[in-house]
């Protein structure tokens, strides 16, 4: 089982309200909180653009935030983090 969709995930918007026409599509958004729950669409969440083109690196975007339903996001695997260094492997040098 997947984890669910939490504050600082990256996610792809696979749909919309215009449906496959939807401008949104392709758009990978940060998750910044849950927006509340909506009587049709259930669970809504505060994004923010992180990319300036759809899927393609780029500036993040100040304050571009929408909110989309959770199954209008696809989560992202999150990105690998480089190991941390362990202290016993240090040489200290005076």
């Amino acid at each position: 089982m997947s984890e669910p969709i939490k504050k600082g995930d990256l996610c792809e918007v696979i749909d919309g309200l215009q449906g496959a026409s939807s401008p949104n599509i392709g758009l990978i958004v940060e998750v910044l909180s849950l927006a509340g729950e909506h009587s049709k669409f259930g669970r809504i969440w505060r994004c923010q653009a992180e990319f300036a083109e759809r899927g393609q690196p780029g500036v993040e975007v100040p304050g571009g935030t929408a909110d989309f339903t959770q199954s209008w996001l696809r989560k992202l695997p999150p990105k690998p983090q480089a190991p941390k260094a362990k202290t016993s492997d240090l040489e200290l040098t005076a």
